[in-house]
């Protein structure tokens, strides 16, 4: 058996989990194609994602125009299908948020991709995050390719799911993997009761680098760790509000920014209207070794998001056993305690956040201690990446071919 692993751009600095279920889906004995729809463009400071990239294969390597020959070597090979899925494509076109021309354009990455599929003996196509991907697999089906099943993150996908068509993706899927309980509930919204079976619960995984490490006893110094991409979602400009409220109460504490994005000047003018400059460090992107080492650095990490799926980033902080600021929203809760593994506030609230982080502070060694073992016996337990490649294994075995 074979899998094609189909991503919307792979590989990525901040996908790392995708690379460790990659990996080990194929230490459980099952052969991976990797492909990717866009040619990847990121610097990459990770050499595994370096050796990702030589082994992954991109749809729109050559353009829009080089789809063309796909297209035609379909047409003529497999007539029928090739109508079938063309018709298909028409009616996922209406209502969807991109309109005909880019569904066209979806029509012949699944040419493309049925060549490749056709070349590598591929068995089943597997699909990370529920946006455009797995309308592509869906066409690749319908012209004659394998089934297909894909990995729903949230939260972008069950606030668009509508536009996204996610239902009609959930009901074409063969099976459908939901990385928390939350994403499965979002998910079995958008299917009939009869296939909620089909809906798995399969967690992003940890490595031995995090499975293995020792509990390192947090320090005993001011410093917070944030990771994570400079954007709404991840509301990095209320913890600068929630910093410029410490520094008003005179509290002394520093913040570590790793990360990059659309709002990172608005978080240097947020800084500088503050008058955090001696609060704030900005890392910008940083390889995994750097994010370990501020990790272990730090006293706990904040992450105060509006919307997630799961943050890879609060399993690698609490597997090195670092307690978590953060918030009460998606699937969170399910990973973090309220005062066992951290601190857990309402979204978009400063006054709260600024709470939690004094008390993180305030907090003694022994306690701090007892919240860092906590959260990585916990983070270890749920993330296991032998675990979670083990049941993806099962799963592909169950519905491929």
């Amino acid at each position: 058996m074979k899998v094609l692993y189909l991503i919307n751009q792979y590989p990525k600095n901040s996908h790392t989990f995708v690379r460790r279920e990659i990996l080990g889906v194929e230490a459980q004995g099952i052969p991976v194609v990797r492909v990717s729809i866009r040619p990847s463009t990121e610097v990459f400071v990770e050499d595994a994602d370096r050796e990702e990239a030589k082994q992954t294969q991109s749809l729109l390597a050559n353009g829009a125009k080089g789809l063309l020959p796909s297209m035609l070597a379909v047409l003529l090979t497999h007539p029928l299908g090739f109508f079938k899925g063309f018709a298909r494509m028409l009616r996922l076109a209406k209502g969807a948020e991109r309109g005909l021309g880019v569904h066209c354009a979806y029509f012949g990455e699944a040419c493309a991709l049925l060549r490749i599929c056709k070349k590598e003996n591929v068995n089943h196509v597997h699909v990370h995050f529920s946006t455009n991907p797995p309308i592509v697999a869906m066409l690749n089906e319908t012209l004659g390719g394998p089934g297909f099943s894909f990995t729903a993150h949230g939260s972008e996908e069950y606030y668009r799911a509508v536009s996204l068509k996610l239902a009609e993706k959930v009901n074409a899927a063969r099976f459908v993997a939901a990385i928390s309980r939350f994403g499965r509930s979002q998910l079995q919204l958008f299917a009939p009761p009869e296939i909620h079976h089909r809906i798995h619960v399969v967690h992003c995984g940890l490595d031995a680098s995090f499975l293995e490490a020792d509990d390192v006893t947090p320090p005993s110094g001011n410093h917070f760790l944030f990771v994570g991409r400079l954007c709404q979602q991840k509301q990095p400009l209320v913890m600068l509000e929630a910093a410029a409220l410490l520094k008003n109460q005179g509290v002394d504490f520093h913040i570590d920014i790793i990360g990059d994005g659309e709002l990172r000047a608005a978080v240097d003018a947020s800084i500088a209207h503050h008058g955090l400059e001696s609060h704030i460090t900005l890392f910008g992107t940083v390889d995994g070794a750097k994010v370990r080492e501020c990790i272990l650095k730090s006293r706990a990490m904040v992450l105060p998001s509006s919307a997630e799926g799961l943050p890879v980033v609060l399993m690698e902080s609490m597997a090195l056993a670092r307690p978590v600021v953060t918030t009460f929203i998606a699937a969170i809760p399910e990973l973090v305690r309220q005062g066992v593994e951290g601190w857990l506030v309402p979204t978009g609230d400063a006054n709260a956040l600024a709470d939690a982080m004094k008390s993180a502070l305030e907090c003694d060694a022994a306690a701090l201690e007892r919240m860092g073992q906590a959260a990585a016996s916990r983070a270890k337990a749920r993330h296991n990446i032998d675990k979670t490649a083990s049941l993806m294994a099962d799963l592909f075995r169950q519905h491929a071919g």
